[in-house]
């Protein structure tokens, strides 16, 4: 038998929190990212990428938020941190932006 995390059956009430991209500003990231080589070649791809993401995370029963970027604020957001723009400046950036609506919003 194989042993492994026991799963709770509950699901965290906090949803999760996805990047979410316009055409022009995935296109802006994608010239500015410091990990551009490990993005998608293109919108489309990521596009896909996401929407799949998006889908399985709410089939699977997660609380699901999308957080539109502004690629401008997000450079001075990592400017003023001294950070480069990759996938983990990234990750904070959305993760501070998921927790402003949440205390705006109250939630």
């Amino acid at each position: 038998m194989k042993q492994g995390r026991k799963k709770s059956g509950r699901k965290k009430d906090v949803p999760i929190t996805l990047a979410w991209y316009s055409r022009e500003q995935w296109e802006l990231l994608s010239q500015v990212a410091s990990d551009a080589d490990s993005m998608d070649d293109t919108f489309e791809q990521w596009e896909e990428t996401a929407g799949n993401a998006y889908r399985l995370l709410l089939q699977s029963g997660y609380p699901v938020q999308t957080i539109n970027v502004d690629v401008a604020e997000l450079l001075r957001w990592c400017k003023s941190r001294n950070r480069p723009v990759d996938g983990e400046a990234r990750t904070d950036f959305i993760e501070e932006k998921s927790e402003e609506r949440t205390r705006r919003h109250g939630s």
